[in-house]
């Protein structure tokens, strides 16, 4: 008899929440800030990084992975080749009040073995991946399962029998969404696409999304193929991903035709597609819609998708090339992400309101951007770049701003790219030293930007983004290779 009161304070407190946050972009709409920056750091290694697509920031801290001195064991088939091309055993870090704290990873000689967070809440639930020191003999990877950080201990939340699992996200329930290999022989496995930031090495059985709860795992099931894998989730629960829908082939893929899905009250509902036969989920918001990337008939191009009651929308390109791609969605149905230009070799970064792209520009004459984040004030933060590595921006109320230029403390990293900025206006960055090391950073607003915060910004606009010598992150080029597909045998490219 008390549900009816109970769904009446959850819709209240949604309703709420969008207010406010209207209310709240009303209220920063002349508002531009400083930030004071803080560079984690490593373990010491040389680099650390961030998790992408996935809310890397909350009220208890910050989380990525970091690297140690150590070299990794298992090189060149390693996860920090992912990130930065060098085999250095990673750690995943949580950072919290100046503190960089070592998270750990699997296994006896956990030291050995490398480790990353994926994903934090409000209640320091942290989730992730951790290797534990063996190596999968139909493979030769190491394999690494889905984990759990509560309490400064780790939880491991294995597989449904087989040798890899990897965690992506979690909510303030303590849900806990990703994929797991059982133990059924499946020759689709290691095509199956999952979207980009995943460690998730290729296998040889079937790959199964799962969401995970107070020591409890569960099978989300498929669309009626044999693989599929769970990338986001929202705060009631609603869970976003995508599965093979049949175990025939198409001819011109070579891999059975992937559709993305909501989870949604214990029922798998197909999204479809845009025409062609592969689409992911990216992200969705706390009204249960949908974002991500599809094929269009014949598979030769893709466009990001809003998915909304029950509807696919195609988010075209603001101007006028054959790609698109969705990253994001807030809470007010705003999306961020990147298009092409005619051509497709040049991309721009898009926001997409109420179905219209919009370009958000680029940073003095740089010639291209992409945004990663958006939160519920509408700013958005991304990177503008010579189509490669470049710097790290902010955009609001129709500006785009070097976030190099915002920073009050000076600094030797550098920040090229900009992946995730929640409600408060704190931004998760990544940055480059002189020497080359890429360092995470969190920015977080710190007083109005004076005169000589202006004067930075006007100087930023002459400036040539700097060009890192090695990979600077483990996400794919969507311009060239829409779907992230799991790699060969790192030590055989």
């Amino acid at each position: 008899m008390r549900r009816i009161p109970i769904l009446l304070l959850i819709l209240f407190t949604c309703f709420s929440v969008a207010a406010w946050a209207q209310g709240q972009a009303q209220a920063s709409s002349t508002t531009l800030h400083q930030y004071t920056l803080y560079d984690f750091g490593t373990f010491g290694g040389p680099s650390s990084s961030t998790s992408f697509l996935a809310p890397s920031l909350s009220f208890r801290g910050a989380i990525g992975g970091a690297q140690t001195p150590a070299q990794d064991p298992f090189d060149p088939n390693c996860v920090g080749a992912l990130f930065f091309g060098d085999c250095y055993v990673m750690h995943a870090y949580q950072w919290s009040n100046g503190v960089l704290k070592d998270l750990g990873a699997l296994g006896n000689s956990w030291d050995n073995n490398t480790s990353f967070a994926s994903a934090i809440n409000n209640f320091a639930l942290i989730a992730g991946y951790a290797g534990n020191g063996s190596v999968d003999a139909a493979t030769g990877y190491p394999t690494g399962h889905a984990v759990a950080w509560k309490n400064g201990k780790i939880i491991d939340i294995g597989t449904f029998g087989g040798t890899q699992s990897a965690a992506m996200t979690l909510n303030d329930l303590g849900q806990v969404v990703g994929g797991a290999l059982n133990t059924i022989d499946d020759p689709w496995s290691a095509q199956f696409p999952i979207g980009p930031g995943t460690l998730a090495f290729p296998g040889t059985t079937q790959m199964r999304a799962f969401v995970w709860q107070n020591g409890r795992k569960r099978d989300l099931g498929t669309l009626g193929g044999p693989d599929a894998f769970a990338f986001a989730v929202n705060r009631f629960g609603q869970i976003a991903g995508e599965s093979y829908t049949s175990y025939t082939a198409n001819e011109g893929t070579g891999v059975p035709t992937v559709d993305p899905f909501l989870w949604n009250n214990g029922k798998m509902i197909d999204l479809g597609s845009l025409g062609g036969t592969s689409g992911l989920s990216i992200w969705l918001n706390d009204w249960g819609q949908v974002v991500g990337i599809s094929n269009l008939a014949g598979d030769e191009t893709s466009h990001g998708f809003l998915w909304s009651r029950g509807k696919m929308h195609d988010l075209r390109p603001a101007s006028g090339g054959n790609n698109s791609w969705a990253f994001w969605i807030n809470d007010l149905g705003d999306v961020i992400g990147g298009s092409s230009l005619p051509g497709d070799e040049l991309w721009e970064a898009t926001l997409w309101r109420s179905g219209t792209p919009i370009n958000l520009g680029v940073l003095g004459q740089d010639s291209c951007a992409e945004a990663f984040g958006i939160n519920n004030l509408r700013q958005v933060v991304g990177s503008s770049n010579e189509c490669g590595s470049g710097r790290a921006f902010l955009w609001q109320n129709g500006s785009m701003f070097d976030l190099n230029a915002l920073v009050a403390n000076p600094s030797d990293l550098y920040l090229y790219l900009a992946s995730y900025i929640d409600d408060r206006g704190e931004i998760i960055a990544q940055g480059i030293l002189p020497d080359g090391s890429v360092h995470t950073a969190l920015l977080v607003p710190s007083g109005t930007c004076g005169f000589a915060c202006q004067q930075r910004i006007a100087n930023s606009q002459s400036v040539v983004p700097r060009i890192a010598t090695k990979p600077l992150s483990g996400r794919p080029d969507w311009r060239r290779n829409r779907f992230s597909r799991n790699p060969p045998l790192l030590g055989n490219r």
